[in-house]
């Protein structure tokens, strides 16, 4: 069955519903068949509402007989058994296969945006490849250590080192910045956004362009689409106002 769902109309709703029924004479349902022989399209939504045809009817049939079961116990020695009241079936068929529906349509819809932002995400995403590491006796010295591991990719030891930094300069922007970039490269989110957002509020940041770009790309992958528009139009990077433009693209 196509993965992407198709609109069926009412009347072909009736028209598919009449014939899984049977309820159509003959000489309509051989024409019905000689139609979907020769019409493609009308074939794949056939196929595609007789198989929610049958998972609805299936579970409906089941509740129905539930029902049915229980009145017939109840009333056993009262009143004759009771027949299966085949228009509220349809009825509450045709609802329960509405709901359906939407819910298959919504739910294709959310899994292909969740799939676009992902692949967005994977597409201008790289962790930001660290300062130039100048090793010397200095006050620096404990922050271009951590530097050398976070550029070998060992993320965990340079947020530990810089956050034991950070103790005595919490509202460096540097380390900040660094520390939720390294978050961000370990997958760690929201513990990133927090130091970006530090680093954004310092006076004077030398990484509030880069600090916003990461920021958005955070909302991008979250699915907070709106906000990851508003902190990529915050910055002033080339690779953010091309991001930008493609998610302001997409919500015309």
């Amino acid at each position: 069955m196509d993965k992407n769902p198709k609109y069926i109309s009412q009347e072909q709703q009736e028209l598919f519903e009449r014939y899984l029924m049977g309820e159509m004479p003959i000489a309509e349902q051989l024409s019905f068949k000689a139609r979907l022989a020769d019409n493609d399209d009308l074939s794949k939504s056939f196929e595609e509402f007789k198989a929610l045809f049958e998972t609805v009817e299936e579970a409906a049939l089941c509740e129905k007989l539930e029902d049915f079961h229980s009145s017939v116990i109840e009333q056993k020695e009262e009143t004759p058994t009771k027949t299966l009241n085949i228009s509220k079936f349809r009825f509450n068929y045709r609802i329960a296969a509405s709901v359906t529906i939407l819910l298959a349509i919504g739910g294709f819809w959310f899994f292909n945006s969740q799939n676009s932002n992902e692949k967005l995400f994977n597409e201008y995403y790289s962790p930001d490849p660290g300062l130039p590491t100048v090793m010397g006796a200095n006050d620096n010295y404990a922050f271009y250590e951590a530097m050398v591991d976070y550029k070998q990719g060992n993320y965990d030891i340079a947020i530990a080192k810089w956050e034991k930094l950070l103790v005595s300069k919490p509202e460096n922007d540097t380390l900040n910045y660094f520390l939720g970039s390294a978050y961000l490269a370990i997958e760690e989110p929201t513990r990133a956004v927090s130091f970006l957002e530090k680093a954004i509020q310092a006076k004077s940041s030398s990484f509030r362009n880069e600090a916003h770009y990461y920021v958005g790309l955070i909302y991008l992958k979250s699915g907070k689409q709106q906000k990851a528009v508003e902190a990529l139009n915050s910055s002033e990077l080339q690779k953010a106002a091309e991001l930008h433009q493609k998610l302001t693209a997409s919500q015309k």
